[in-house]
């Protein structure tokens, strides 16, 4: 491969050094969220030494900002505006930003290929769990317990129930889903299909990947639909349609636009491609411009993302109220908790949650800190570009899912065996982490009751106290929020604890 091509699609943008810098690019682009409203805490993010180790405080200043100004959505419009000014897209030897990248390459491309499911539609709500399918009277014992255990929001455990309760809405033949990273190991899909849903899918044009998600479509209840670089004979096989399946969100992503905007239907846009590293950021990009292109020109266009637990949160004050209690009640690990907390310098066992917020109004919340510092500052430009584009297409009219997602033992988080360690001793400070078929059918699960239920926060009709409440709505933290102890201040810990165990997960 050329080195035009290595550079083709979006990229970071290259300073007067000649490098790409990830760290310039992420703090320019927080502190042009932040410059109207707070100059100061604007140059105090350009002007941090050592960003990967110091970001987090940032991103929590941000956030309080956030909540106490009535200009939350103004400034998460600058942020998305600087970041698509600050990205650059490559192509033929021209170079531009992605907003203008999504105008001049836009001319069609692709051709769409169509799978039928075979599979027999499921008309009940079913959530695999530790080997066993629940559903029914067992699955509302797993909810109570959930709760109880203060693993997700009470808003999730009444959502999960109220689909229970009306599996009319489990019929998805009437609703169609643009997948951007359609065969995302934490992602819908097969969920989707098994309910008779209409799925759009993205994804690269590799043949395993296509063969993988049309072998899922075909045992799945509903159609898929996906771009084709050429056309396809009659008589093809799933092995030639793989062949020519497919397309790359970083360097096609004003042609994906432009594919997706020919469906003359709604559907609504989840963005779940995930990449490691800065290329995390980049594919985010791709992402975003896909979906305000389609904003820009569509009324009926609704959005979801999965949002991380490990970032930061105005979250309820009840819950914020729960982790103040767990911290107090755990009397006997006081002990040496104390003098190791002093020790550290309050590094190790931290209280979480011990902050309360207040938004121009006087609402009171609490505040969570969960960045862990290992997983840098790319990852949470990311999500925070999901977080941004969530706001202002709720602000704009749209429909709007964005529940954040418990942790996950994902293929890619254990094979670090450090993230491995830590879920596996998680369980010993309040946190489960879910299997992944677990999140997949609960997060789904809640996107359906967002997209069926008039009465709930993703309909921008619903009045709420602050934009940022829209987060706190369904929440499946996995304890994240409701414990005691501060997640990053006990990681190590946990890690030679499940060292220590041997086990992977909870």
């Amino acid at each position: 491969m050329g080195n035009e091509e290595q550079e083709a699609g979006v990229q970071f943008p290259v300073g007067p050094d000649g490098r790409r810098s990830t760290t310039t690019t992420g703090k320019a682009v927080l502190a042009a969220a932040v410059r109207e409203v707070d100059a100061e805490l604007a140059d105090a993010i350009e002007g941090q030494a050592e960003w990967r180790r110091n970001y987090g405080p940032h991103l929590v200043r941000l956030v309080t900002l956030a909540i106490e100004s009535r200009e939350a959505v103004s400034m998460v419009s600058n942020g998305l505006a600087a970041a698509h000014e600050s990205f650059r897209f490559h192509r033929d030897g021209e170079e531009m930003t992605p907003r203008e990248a999504m105008q001049h390459f836009a001319a069609p491309l692709y051709e769409t290929g169509v799978v039928e499911g075979a599979g027999e539609r499921r008309t009940i709500l079913e959530v695999p769990h530790r080997g066993e399918r629940l559903s029914g009277d067992a699955l509302g014992r797993q909810i109570d317990d959930w709760t109880g255990r203060g693993m997700l929001e009470p808003s999730a455990a009444d959502a999960l129930r109220e689909l229970m309760d009306n599996p009319e809405w489990l019929d998805l033949r009437d609703l169609h889903f643009a997948l951007l990273g359609a065969g995302a190991e934490v992602g819908p899909f097969d969920v989707l299909s098994s309910f008779g849903a209409n799925v759009i899918a993205v994804d690269l044009h590799r043949a395993d990947i296509w063969q993988r998600l049309i072998a899922r479509a075909r045992a799945g209840a509903g159609r898929m639909f996906f771009p084709l670089r050429e056309s396809v004979p009659p008589d093809a096989d799933d092995e030639q349609i793989a062949e020519r399946a497919g397309s790359d969100l970083l360097r096609r992503a004003p042609e994906i636009a432009t594919w997706l905007g020919g469906f003359d239907i709604p559907f609504c846009v989840g963005g779940y491609a995930y990449l490691h590293g800065p290329d995390h950021v980049r594919v985010e990009i791709a992402m975003d411009a896909i979906m305000e292109r389609l904003l820009e020109h569509r009324s009926d266009v609704a959005l979801a993302f999965l949002l991380t637990p490990t970032d930061v949160f105005v979250i309820p004050k009840e819950a914020a109220e729960a982790a103040r209690a767990d911290f107090a009640n755990k009397r006997p690990s006081r002990l040496w908790r104390e003098p190791l907390r002093q020790v550290s310098g309050g590094r190790l066992f931290a209280p979480n949650a011990e902050r309360t917020v207040r938004d121009a109004n006087g609402n009171a919340f609490g505040l969570y800190d969960g960045i862990v510092p290992q997983q840098g500052p790319n990852y949470a430009l990311a999500k925070r570009i999901q977080k941004w584009r969530a706001l202002t297409a709720r602000a704009a009219g749209h429909r709007v899912s964005a529940n954040v997602a418990p942790s996950t033992a994902t293929a890619s988080v254990m094979m670090r065996k450090e993230f491995a360690a830590a879920f596996a001793g998680a369980r010993h400070y309040g946190v489960e982490v879910f299997e992944p078929e677990t999140t997949n059918a609960v997060m789904a699960a809640l996107l359906i009751h967002d997209l069926r239920q008039e009465d709930c926060p993703a309909n921008p009709a619903f009045p709420l106290r602050h934009p940022l409440e829209l987060f706190m709505d369904k929440s499946v933290h996995g304890g994240l929020w409701r414990a005691g102890l501060q997640l990053r201040s006990v990681l190590e810990i946990a890690a030679v604890r499940g060292f220590l165990s041997g086990s992977r997960t909870n």
